[in-house]
């Protein structure tokens, strides 16, 4: 009991001695910290349970917070030093109470960053305005029910933790204790990694889920901060590699080379999308594009692995020309208006932000100057991401946006103005204009965080009628209901532009306009099978000139888009182009089997590159896995192929640091249109890609229930030149949890350049429960079994 000649050991107690003690002291004050962040975990990964993420997680994320403590350990006790030198108990707990506090508010408020946004926040936050980032804070979600009852947990377990532990007047640590762990985290923070990739892969949609915070969070700054002063430099390149970006070392004999400008290349894009329309030479046609929001393939389209909430469009692909392995360049808004017109690099915080935008060929100012009127037209605010400033760069005559609307529309949100109200103000714009040829650019929101839009009760009520449609079983209907904002806005926004389409019909011009749909990239709140997922969405292609639909499994990218249609428009119509330009892309692919002719870098967010892909492979955070139909994904170990892709990737980012510092991406007298076109001399594969592993690969997987086997055919095909190496085909059946429940081969035997070989595989699958399973069709070695080529992974199948 305390007498009123004893002071409360909470008020005053000896001051600690020394390092050592103080170090002590500390550590029986961090139990609190860490029950407090172990009850935010714990609520993250239930939350991305509800939403479809893996619980199972919880393990590496436990691993990467108990690397984050060790490594930010001793700044932790710096930061407590002057409190804990204190003599009173109460400064103690008041003093780390508080910091704590922030520190737990500020995990909180990273963990929701990445709930809404799907990747960790780092040092792109810099790379925002202010004005940007409260328009980005009000537009968000509020803090989930799970988070919020984590964060009321931690600061119980925090005070409750300082108080007991003050109370006790007890210390629990000597000071050769204290000095050790301070020894123990100085070193961690020296050497321990900050990113435990061989605890859970990068590429898995939990890898980010399963990262502290925090940690990523200063992590990144700190990796920022060191290098975005110095550029890469230029990586020296064995002759037999080739290393190259997308468009420089593979013209080391173009006439249009040019070592000070890196991306400089002769134009030599094919004219692939001609023969698939019918050709009125006398009549330019006109282009209407649509970016929507977060449209990704996952919940749209065939096979979609989520089932397609997107009926329209998936009407609309029955009679279009449609990409099922489309990328988006980026994994968010900011870069996609320079990919689809301009193909051009990204500088270090995306083309848009360089503080003076290079001349550059872009698709607009091509036609413009030859006789198109162009026009753009957004619900939100134009200025977000620099975009109004890059689209007046890149020759758009007419800008429309939230300023624009006046108050016959009603504003959703507080990004501005909902997709049926965008398109009902296309429509009335669009009856009015009569000149001709035009191109006009259309961008959409919903699909967006807050998820708010009108009629949204109508359209959550619709999430279950579509499950219901897509047979999703009742058991698998949760993470679903725990996101029925998000499909709800999906529906909507297919809604609106099934509404756009059938008015269109009735606007002048529409028998002579081409309409191309597609996403700036996959929205994130949805959780993610692969990292590579983010940047796959649909690319659709429909007109009344279209001679018919056609599916093409073959890969192409935003950078392919704009080259495409000006070669499809310099043939046919007599379009001039610049004959020197700067393009990624070398135009788009109308294989319907599954293959990758291209090299592109893929820039996760403002601040981040470090995904690659290079013919049949992707380098994920510098992982490397084969690609498949779908966009499938298969870890690769082979340290060949993957030298090869990083050696490509490098290039590209020691050109696209010298394009930043330099501001010089074309000569200005060289993105005047002047190049009439010409046959000789084109070809989709400018760019050497990485040859992947034999170039065996395997496409047009189709399975189907014979009695008591699954049986699976599927096409070998060899997409090298010279023979490929000896493989079995195998195939391999698994369960829901990745356990392997049966395998069959097919003989052994090789494919000579550019042959196919159909194989025929059966497995018994009469002692299987009903549900769902997922098979593997891989070109295998005969001796390890390893991959020897490209499979197809993972593909589900219901039994």
């Amino acid at each position: 009991m305390v007498t009123a000649a004893e002071p409360a050991p909470t008020h005053a107690a000896a001051p600690p001695q020394g390092f050592g003690a103080i170090a002590a002291s500390f550590l029986g004050y961090l139990p609190g910290l860490v029950l407090a962040m172990a009850c935010l975990r714990i609520a993250e990964v239930a939350q991305g349970a509800r939403a479809g993420a893996s619980s199972s997680v919880l393990g590496s994320a436990i691993a990467y917070d108990a690397s984050a403590l060790l490594r930010y350990g001793l700044p932790l006790l710096l930061l407590a030093w002057p409190f804990l030198r204190s003599s009173s108990r109460r400064v103690h707990v008041a003093g780390l109470g508080i910091g704590w506090t922030i520190v737990l508010w500020g995990q909180a408020a990273l963990m929701h960053y990445h709930a809404s946004a799907g990747v960790p926040l780092g040092a792109d936050l810099f790379a925002y305005s202010w004005q940007e980032i409260r328009t980005t804070v009000a537009g968000g979600p509020a803090l989930g029910a799970p988070l919020l009852a984590g964060l009321a947990l931690a600061h119980a377990a925090l005070w409750g933790w300082l108080v007991f532990h003050a109370r006790s007047g007890k210390p629990r640590w000597s000071a050769r204790a204290g000095l050790a762990f301070a020894a123990m985290a100085a070193a961690s923070l020296l050497l321990m990694p900050t990113r435990l990739d061989n605890v859970l892969p990068a590429a898995t949609g939990s890898a980010t889920l399963a990262a502290n915070k925090a940690a990523w969070f200063l992590d990144d700054n700190v990796h920022h901060w060191r290098t975005h002063e110095a550029p890469a430099k230029p990586v020296a390149v064995q002759a037999t590699t080739p290393a190259t970006t997308p468009a420089t070392a593979q013209h080391a004999a173009d006439p249009a080379s040019r070592p000070d400008y890196p991306f400089l290349h002769s134009e030599r894009t094919p004219d692939t999308l001609g023969p698939y329309f019918t050709i009125n030479a006398a009549q330019r046609p006109n282009l209407v594009l649509i970016v929507v929001e977060g449209l990704g393939r996952s919940f749209s389209g065939p096979n979609a692995r989520l089932g397609s909430f997107t009926p329209f469009l998936d009407e609309l692909a029955q009679r279009s020309l449609y990409w099922e392995n489309f990328l988006a360049t980026q994994g968010r808004t900011f870069a996609v208006l320079p990919s689809l017109l301009g193909s051009v690099p990204y500088g270090p915080n995306g083309f848009a932000a360089l503080p003076a935008m290079p001349p550059h060929a872009a698709l607009p100012a091509v036609l413009q100057a030859q006789g198109y009127h162009t026009r753009f037209y957004t619900g939100s605010n134009l200025e977000f991401d620099n975009q109004g400033q890059y689209l007046r760069s890149a020759g758009v005559d007419k800008l429309y946006s939230e300023r624009d609307y006046g108050p016959a529309y009603q504003r959703s949100n507080d990004w501005g103005y909902a997709d049926r109200a965008l398109v009902d103000f296309v429509l009335a714009r669009e009856k009015s204009e009569t000149r001709q040829p035009f191109a006009a650019i259309l961008q959409t929101n919903s699909m967006h965080t807050p998820f708010v839009f009108p009629s949204q009760d109508d359209y959550r009520r619709k999430v279950e009628q579509r499950l219901a449609q897509l047979n999703v079983a009742e058991e698998r209907r949760g993470p679903y209901r725990a996101q029925r904002d998000i499909y709800a806005s999906i529906l909507y926004t297919d809604d609106a532009l099934r509404h756009y389409f059938e008015q269109a019909a009735q606007l002048p011009g529409h028998a002579n306009t081409i309409y191309i749909v597609t996403g700036d990239h996959r929205l994130p709140e949805i959780p993610m099978e692969t990292r590579l997922e983010r940047y796959h969405v649909p690319l659709l292609v429909c007109s009344p000139l279209l001679k018919g639909p056609r599916a093409i499994k073959a890969v192409s990218s935003q950078f392919d888009l704009a080259p495409s249609l000006l070669a499809f428009l310099s043939h046919h119509h007599g379009i001039k182009t610049p004959a020197a330009v700067t393009w990624l892309g070398s135009g788009l692919d109308m294989d319907t089997g599954f293959r990758n002719l291209h090299a592109l870098p893929l820039k996760q967010t403002k601040t981040e590159l470090s995904d690659y892909v290079s013919g049949p492979l992707y380098l994920g955070q510098n992982q490397l896995y084969t690609l498949s139909d779908n966009m499938r994904l298969a870890p690769v170990d082979d340290a060949q192929a993957k030298a090869q892709v990083r050696a490509q990737f490098d290039s590209f980012i020691a050109s696209n640091d010298a394009m930043a510092n330099s501001g010089k991406l074309a000569p200005p007298e060289s993105v005047a249109p002047q190049l009439a076109f010409r046959e000789e001399g084109r070809s989709l594969q400018t760019a050497p890609v990485a040859s992947g592993l034999g170039g065996v690969v395997v496409d047009n997987t189709h399975m189907r229930r014979d009695g008591a086997m699954l049986q699976v055919d599927a096409r070998f095909a060899n997409h090298a030149q010279g023979r490929s190496a000896t493989f079995v085909p195998l195939l391999v059946l698994t369960d829901a949890q990745g356990r392997e429940l049966g395998e069959a081969y097919g003989k052994a035997g090789a494919l000579d350049g550019a042959q196919e070989l159909p194989v025929t595989l059966q497995i018994k699958t009469s002692a299987l429960k009903p549900g769902q399973y997922f098979v593997s069709v891989i070109p295998s070695h005969p001796d390890t079994g390893k991959p020897v080529g490209t499979g197809q992974y993972h593909v589900p199948v219901q039994l």
